[in-house]
């Protein structure tokens, strides 16, 4: 038995006295070895695992042996922090069986020092001032340190945030005592110096890999994730201390491999070979557009931007060469991001269509609701409710924590579709950032509508890629409508550049340096479409009693009409007093619902205007925003009201969509109202965009043309729209405007670029919170409606839901709020920490119509309409 001649197996790494089995704690020693074996096989068995380490520490096939070696010794190093006393008085029956009963005469360690003490913490601390005696160098100059620090970090970290290495005092404890802890902390590191370094003729006083902070954040999402799946105690059972450590990690190593552990938990699954584009789309299509060029993309790590119309394929294309990619070991996984829960919804059946091809049974993880997710996956939410002497500390419980969420268990699955957000917060100073990073650096990233994100968030996206490229890592940007700025940032987020003038539709591919650009044949050019426009000003651009009357007559002639407004407001008020007027069907669709609700309005739109919907009837669909993207609608008269040109062009992406026998009279060709503003003042629409210069110069095209033409449009208009250089008859109010608007885009580019240099700390990743860190302004905030006794709206009791429910409950009564209705709701319940963190908590009873209203009388909720502040004007 080791024990008996070896301190270091005088600690326990585990302990539950709940545990089904005579063995109560689990030795310290063999749980960081169970750690390192999960990493040391993912290792072995995933050629993407090597690829993506071996490009972010920027070593060489040569030097794969030594860096694996490194890694697997730092891996085993990330409990350090538990050869403390403080740490094992967590469990002092574990304790007197792992060493000997130890009463408060024997120390004086308060209860309070017990509970609150951080092993993360202390591993780097206690790192810190030993290491001297580790390294047999007195190392003056820190410099050592400074080679170890990053790599200890990342490690000990693995709870969700990077540690500091301040002062660390011992226990007040007996000498011995304290003692034994420092010369079990120095036994465990040589005895992981032979196992994992000896081998491969390193030592302490060898220089170890740069690592870079792309480097050192993949790190500790791999040891975060290797943790996760150590502590299962359905494959790391407990044991007793009977076996050399050598011969523990070989073994747990061949039980991992030969149970296929990795696969059944769903990180390791077989890619089948690529068939194809044609593979992906319908028996009676074939490739087309830019699908033809996906095969003769190089397979290599590179940023690609697919810029082509609306409805041209772009997603196939996407999921073609990221199957390309996989197919030759460049990731194992993608990571699909849309900008929006609709988008994201509408993208799923897709993906999962896609996945059934390429991976047979995936983890397909939808991140607002829906998903398929291998069941291994939920047996380890059950096992992390069980509390263990951690408590909230415990890897399984952290681990269940994070897999309750959908919108986490995206970045662990083969296939994850989220929002943006999710993406943007693996830069962001949020705790466990680091395992959505590891899995974004080991997937083929593809977002979709890049063009629609702000300065802010395209300054977090940039960093998104500049982490994705110095990792080794994919990604595919996804736009019909990119002005040139735009797409000189993203290539230069890849220190890449390309030239500005290129034909559409266009293929970009960056590596280094200078980006290949191409287009496609000339028989696979898009089809010229032309759009009738018209231009209307009215006050506010809000549809005046002519304008609805023309609206009305256009659905009851059969017409399906779309009317895009861009505040939910004006969208709820206009669809009421169209329903005043007419027995026509008129829908309200926009963002302010619980998501529950939103759903099913999401599916309703598509029902009734969607591809394959019944044509025999007119129908009106007020809307905002919302339908611009990702959405396959089909209308035959758009009403907008003014908007920058690229999203113009992303609306009229939705206006005759389809081939059709017929259209209603009067409508045989797409037909485009653009509602303005009277004058040059854009009132909340500029609150909406910002940018006035880019309303006015697209309002002024629109004046002095009748059509649109497409898909020359494409680039000469949202070109001319987004030129730098003043044009020659533009307003001084509105050059004015761009100048505010230009300082304002620079500030919150800096302000997102920032925020990625603080420290997890600073903020908490709690699902109401996440649009509040990744976007600046609109919709930014959650109000949970709530009734008085604290039931949701349906009935549920959220303290009667267990924690695996509870935040996909809450996401799905949740609604989001602009920003700028803080205000409104101060009164609100707002807590600080738990599960309800970050939910502002409004408190509602239902009333004579079927809907809520809120006990202060200033909002009323409806299935319909959704949340709405209420005013005179609302009936």
């Amino acid at each position: 038995m080791e024990q008996s001649g070896n301190t270091i197996f005088n600690y326990w790494g585990k302990a539950d006295p709940n545990y089904p089995d005579e063995q109560k704690w689990h030795p310290l020693p063999y749980h960081c070895l169970d750690v390192a074996s999960v990493a040391a096989a993912w290792w072995d068995t995933d050629p993407t695992i090597q690829r993506t380490f071996l490009a972010a520490f920027g070593c060489t096939q040569i030097q794969q042996n030594k860096l694996r070696a490194w890694i697997l010794f730092f891996i085993a190093l990330h409990d350090l922090g538990k050869f403390d006393l403080r740490f094992q008085l967590k469990a002092p029956n574990a304790l007197a069986a792992a060493w000997r009963p130890l009463g408060k005469e024997d120390h004086g360690v308060s209860a309070r020092d017990i509970t609150g003490f951080d092993h993360g913490w202390a591993g780097m601390a206690w790192a810190n001032q030993e290491y001297r005696q580790w390294v047999s160098h007195d190392n003056a100059d820190c410099e050592i340190w400074e080679i170890w620090k990053p790599w200890l970090a990342a490690v000990t970290g693995h709870h969700g945030d990077f540690c500091e290495p301040t002062k660390i005092y011992a226990p007040e404890a007996d000498a011995a005592i304290i003692a034994h802890d420092r010369n079990a902390r120095q036994g465990f590191i040589f005895a992981l110096a032979n196992i994992f370094l000896t081998p491969e003729g390193l030592g302490f006083q060898d220089s170890l890999p740069f690592t870079s902070p792309s480097a050192q954040h993949l790190l500790a999402g791999f040891c975060a994730v290797c943790d996760w799946i150590g502590s299962n105690t359905d494959v790391f059972e407990y044991q007793k201390p009977v076996t050399v450590l050598t011969d523990y990690f070989v073994a747990r190593v061949e039980k991992i491999q030969a149970g296929d552990v990795l696969h059944h938990f769903g990180l390791v699954v077989k890619v089948v070979g690529y068939k194809g584009v044609s593979d992906l789309l319908m028996p009676e299509e074939s490739p087309r557009g830019v699908q033809v060029q996906v095969d003769n993309l190089p397979t290599i790590p590179g940023l690609t931007l697919i810029e082509a119309p609306t409805g041209s394929g772009k997603t196939e294309a996407a999921l073609a060469y990221a199957w390309r990619l996989l197919d030759q070991g460049m990731a194992n996984s993608i990571v699909f991001a849309l900008p929006t829960q609709a988008t994201a919804n509408a993208m799923l059946t897709r993906v999962e269509v896609f996945a059934e091809k390429v991976f047979g049974n995936a983890n397909v993880v939808l991140a607002h609701g829906k998903s398929k997710l291998n069941s291994e996956f939920g047996r380890m939410v059950i096992a992390g409710q069980r509390r263990t002497a951690q408590g909230k500390e415990e890897a399984s419980v952290q681990c269940a924590a994070w897999l309750a969420s959908s919108r986490k268990r995206v970045f662990l699955g083969q296939i994850g579709v989220c929002t943006v957000d999710q993406v943007l917060l693996s830069v962001l100073p949020v705790r466990h950032k680091f395992v959505r990073g590891f899995g974004l650096n080991k997937s083929v990233l593809i977002v979709d509508e890049v063009h629609a994100y702000d300065a802010y968030m395209n300054g977090l996206l940039g960093e998104v890629l500049r982490r994705q490229r110095s990792t080794g890592g994919s990604a595919i940007l996804l736009s019909a409508t990119l002005p040139v700025s735009i797409r000189t940032k993203l290539l230069e987020a890849w220190e890449s550049c390309g030239v500005e003038k290129a034909s559409y539709p266009a293929l970009w591919h960056a590596t280094q340096n200078n980006a290949l650009c191409t287009t496609v044949p000339d028989e696979h050019r898009p089809e010229r479409r032309e759009v009738i426009t018209e231009c209307i000003k009215l006050p506010g651009a809000i549809p005046n009693d002519d304008v609805m009357g023309r609206i009305i007559a256009a659905a009851e002639s059969g017409a399906k009409v779309a009317v895009v407004m861009n505040l939910v407001d004006d969208a709820q008020q206009l669809a009421r007093k169209l329903r005043g007027k007419t027995t026509i069907d008129v829908d309200v669709f926009h963002a302010r619902y619980r998501f529950m609700d939103r759903q099913k309005k999401e599916t309703a739109t598509l029902a009734h205007y969607g591809r394959n919907a019944e044509r025999d009837k007119g129908r009106i669909l007020v809307a905002t925003q919302v339908v611009e993207q990702s959405l396959d609608l089909d209308f035959d008269w758009m009403l907008t009201q003014i908007c920058p040109v690229d999203l113009l062009f992303q609306r009229l992406g939705r206006l005759h969509r389809h081939r059709r026998e017929s259209r209603p009279a009067g409508f045989e060709l797409p037909r485009c109202t653009v509602l303005s503003v009277e004058g040059e003042d854009y009132g909340l629409h500029k609150l909406i965009y910002g940018n006035t210069r880019v309303l006015w110069r697209t309002e002024q095209l629109l004046a002095g043309a009748s059509k649109i033409v497409f898909p020359e449009a494409y680039r000469d208009w949202i070109e001319q729209v987004y030129q730098r250089d003043d044009w020659i008859n533009e307003p001084e109010k509105i050059a004015l405007g761009y100048d505010e608007f230009s300082v304002m885009q620079r500030t919150r580019e800096a302000n997102a670029l920032q925020l990625i240099t603080m420290t997890a700390k600073a903020f908490r990743d709690e699902e109401a919170q996440v649009t509040g860190l990744t976007r600046d302004g609109e919709m930014s905030l959650t109000v949970l409606p709530i009734q008085p006794d604290k039931r949701l709206l349906n009935g549920q009791v959220l303290s009667a839901l267990n924690e695996r429910d509870l935040a996909e409950t809450l996401n799905l009564h949740a609604t989001p709020v602009p920003a700028s209705w803080e205000k409104w709701l101060k009164d609100c319940r707002l807590e600080k920490e738990g599960n309800l963190a970050g939910y502002r908590q409004l408190e509602m009873c239902a009333d004579e119509h079927g809907g809520w209203l809120a006990t202060g009388g200033k909002f009323r909720y409806s299935e319909d309409f959704g949340l709405e502040g209420i005013n005179d004007e609302s009936t």
